[in-house]
């Protein structure tokens, strides 16, 4: 095991001679990495340093094969280091594996920079201080042999010879020598040349490179010889830039450039270029080593690695893959869609804060990428990735650990397929079936509602849904019940009228609607409300029954999402469910209301025919007993006729209705001004609104409103609607009616400040024989009847008639609206 003595660091006699060593290997840096160069490929090692190290810092004097963050790195912490060990021994270091030495394991060089493999011999000078090291370096387990220790060693006595040639003239020529042997003996190929471009110097590796021997090249202009005719005029350029002084940025980097032989062929070659200011002036050098297997392996390998990125591009799956140390190193076109990003050298843990799925429950050690990374090999495992601002997917992932031939751990590969189009049909079939369930438990829709909502929300994984009934006296949408996930705040919306939002768009069309984005201002889709609060995308069914559409079912989901039929066509057999329920209750509903038509049809013969019926029989028997006088004759005369009147409009409005609604009875229709029928009716009701002291005002159009319908029947419509808000409005009240047109159709609004209409009672307003319960407390008469026939007959025109309440304020607005001409 390796001892550290700090104190043989400290000595001051030892620093100074690595000062002067310092001072003189700085001048020469190009033998220097000549030298490491030389000591790495004679082992076969990447990596080959001269280092020099004092009681702090571990100097890096020569290099060769650093990584490209590591080149101009000059200095590191001397605790961090090898080199200190074999200068405090004083002996070769021989490192098969650090990462299972107990001391080594920790040094900086090991966990920071990858050396698991070392090499090193000690650099002496003439007096025996023991300097530093030549060593070389693997980033794998190495087994060194004592060749390779030999070559390290001579390579250390080499760089002493140099150290020691400075001490004298004799010793320099020796160096000199030496280092002539070293050049001439290098596997680089060494040129020096003057600054006019002549060459000075051309060692064996030139001639076996190159083509010429050193007698044909010594003496000749370098881009001749070797220089590719396309970069001679940059050459001589950089040449006449030295003359003057500079210095080339490029000197001491090492360089890929191109390179000619004696045949003219071109080839690849790498080297380092450096100027020395001599005796005789300045002249450059550079070692030039043949890359061409290199590079062509290096194209080969951009090739494959080409066809690998492009082959998992291409795959629908998505790859994602880590390294030994847990850094994304793959991450294909698939995985960046699903992801919504791409692969940075973070840890694998910090990619999963990134990307594992919202409101997962388990730990992030529980994804596939992760368990695989520890050693597990996942099947099938379930994972949900929900990325800010897009929808919900869910993905079957499989994955395992990377693992070379020796069973060492190099990374892990996960791999996702797509599921949610499965998921989502087999939750929402399983859904349909828990909407049955319900709706089978449930009296009415209002109570089956927010539990329906919630189950299907929950399979779409929207977080807001709304049941809408259609009220057709208001002609709105109604919320029936709604449903909104913890965490967000939804206030209960107001009625909805046709066309407005995407609940609106489905009841008006009778078509599902779906909104990619509702928070898009200027559409009559958007749902600002809704957007406030996070929501996004919109979906809407209509809700049919027998009669047409009836309501809708509405879901919100918080990420922008494009229309999926396979969705819609599920949900609107979801709504086909609910419709068949509420045919179901109205079914049972229709038969209650006949019940109660029948009792009501009862009480209105009990009432409004037995009233005229008893006062024509009272006052027949009166005239039966001989009454002569004339002037009492006639008014009982008059008195039956009244009476026999009301019973024939009774029975009249009876029969009308009848045939209205069973389609016996036809419409004459011809064209009309209607301002003309609802001037004339307003006319006819201004005495009755005088004598109540009405204040009755009338808004017509300047010019006529042209439709097409039956006049007689219009116009009872019409005097029925001023009638009836002339007689349930107080005295001191107030009557507008107003008549107004556009390019569609005529709107008629009756508006009165009377006793208005219960709001429980509101939806029976157009029943026959309904009347409210307080218009009967107010003794006022009436059947029941001319609403139900109002309603009968606008709608065989092809208009609508609504009714609105004024909230806290008394009165009613009816508007009848029918389409122009």
């Amino acid at each position: 095991m390796p001892q550290l003595d700090l104190g043989v660091l400290t000595q001051p006699e030892r620093l100074a001679a690595l000062q002067r060593a310092q001072t003189l290997l700085a001048s020469s840096s190009a033998p220097v990495d000549g030298l490491v160069r030389l000591a790495a490929r004679s082992v076969v090692a990447p990596v080959g340093l001269l280092t020099l190290v004092d009681d702090e810092r571990m100097h890096i004097i020569g290099r060769h094969g650093l990584a490209p963050d590591l080149d101009r790195v000059h200095a590191e912490p001397a605790t961090s280091s090898f080199c200190q060990y074999v200068v405090t021994e004083n002996a070769p270091l021989v490192v098969s594996d650090a990462r299972n030495h107990p001391v080594l394991r920790d040094l900086g060089a090991v966990q920071d920079r990858g050396v698991t493999a070392y090499l090193g011999h000690p650099v002496h000078d003439l007096h025996g201080n023991t300097l530093g090291a030549i060593c070389v370096t693997d980033s794998v387990p190495r087994h060194w042999t004592d060749d390779d220790i030999a070559a390290v060693s001579e390579c250390a006595a080499m760089l002493e010879v140099m150290l020691g040639a400075e001490a004298g003239r004799q010793d320099i020529a020796i160096a000199a020598a030496e280092t002539d042997a070293v050049l001439e003996t290098a596997l680089e190929a060494f040129i020096a040349i003057e600054l006019t471009g002549e060459i000075t110097r051309w060692n064996k590796a030139a001639e076996r490179t190159f083509g010429w021997s050193a007698a044909e090249a010594i003496g000749r202009q370098v881009d001749e010889l070797i220089i590719p005719e396309r970069f001679r005029a940059a050459h001589r350029a950089g040449l006449t830039r030295l003359v003057r002084g500079g210095v080339p940025k490029l000197i001491g980097q090492r360089l890929q450039l191109y390179a000619n032989n004696r045949a003219g062929d071109e080839f690849p070659v790498e080297l380092t270029l450096n100027v020395v200011d001599g005796p005789t002036g300045r002249h450059a050098h550079a070692f030039v080593y043949d890359i061409s297997e290199r590079v062509t392996a290096e194209r080969q390998l951009a090739r494959e690695r080409h066809f690998l990125s492009a082959l998992l591009d291409n795959l629908d799956a998505g790859v994602v893959a880590c390294d030994e140390r847990g850094r994304l190193i793959l991450f294909n076109r698939a995985m960046r869609e699903i992801t919504g990003g791409d692969a940075d050298q973070s840890t694998a843990s910090s990619w999963v804060e990134a990307y594992r799925a919202h409101g997962a429950a388990s730990p992030a050690d529980d994804l596939p990428l992760i368990r695989a990374f520890h050693g597990e090999h996942v099947r099938e495992a379930e994972v949900v990735i929900h990325t800010p601002g897009r929808p919900r997917r869910s993905f079957t992932a499989n994955a395992q650990p990377i693992r070379d031939t020796d069973g060492n751990r190099l990374g892990a590969v996960a791999a996702l397929h797509e599921v949610t189009d499965r998921r989502r049909a087999q939750r929402l079939i399983e859904c349909e079936l828990a909407v049955s369930r319900i709706l089978e438990q449930a009296p009415t829709i209002e109570d089956a509602g927010p539990e329906l909502l919630g189950t299907v929300a929950r399979t779409l994984q929207w977080p807001h849904s709304e049941l809408w009934l259609v009220d057709k006296v208001g002609n709105v949408l109604r919320n029936a019940a709604m449903w909104t996930e913890p965490g967000y705040i939804i206030p209960e919306p107001g009625p909805l009228a046709p066309g407005v939002g995407v609940s609106g768009v489905a009841w008006e069309t009778g078509q599902p609607a779906w909104i990619p984005d509702i928070s898009v201002v200027g559409s009559r889709l958007n749902v600002p409300s809704l957007a406030r609060h996070g929501l996004r995308v919109g979906l809407a069914v209509p809700i049919r029954d027998g009669t047409g559409v009836t309501g809708t079912l509405s879901f919100f989901g918080d990420a922008a999402e494009e229309p999926e039929q396979s969705l819609i066509a599920l949900l609107s057999g979801i709504a086909a469910h609910v419709g068949q329920f509420l045919e179901r209750r109205r079914a049972e509903d229709l038969a209650r209301q006949l019940a109660r038509t029948k009792d009501e049809f009862i009480s209105l013969v009990g009432h409004e025919l037995r009233t005229p019926l008893t006062s024509i029989s009272s006052y027949t028997e009166l005239l039966l007993h001989d009454n002569d006088d004339e002037t009492t004759r006639a008014q009982f005369l008059s008195v039956i006729a009244r009476n026999a009147e009301n019973l024939r409009a009774i029975i009249d409005d009876l029969l009308d209705l009848a045939g209205l609604e069973s389609g016996y009875v036809s419409l004459v229709e011809r064209p009309l001004d209607l301002a003309a029928v609802v001037g004339d009716s307003a006319l006819a009701g201004t005495r009755a609104a005088q004598e109540k002291d009405i204040d009755m005002r009338v808004t017509l159009p300047d010019g006529p409103a042209p439709v097409a319908g039956d006049p007689p029947r219009l116009r009872k419509v019409v005097d029925h609607l001023v009638t009836n808000a002339v007689k349930f409005t107080p005295a001191g009240g107030r009557v507008e009616i107003e008549l107004t047109r556009d390019r569609a159709g005529v709107d008629l609004r009756v508006t009165d400040t009377g006793v208005g209409i219960p709001e429980e009672e509101r939806s029976r307003l157009f029943e026959r024989f309904f009347r409210g319960s307080n218009i009967r407390s107010l003794g006022l008469p009436g059947t029941g009847l001319g609403l139900a026939i109002s309603r009968t007959v606008i709608e065989r025109h092809g208009g609508t008639i609504t009714v609105t309440d004024h909230g806290d304020k008394p009165g009613t607005t009816f508007l009848v609206r029918l389409p122009s001409l």
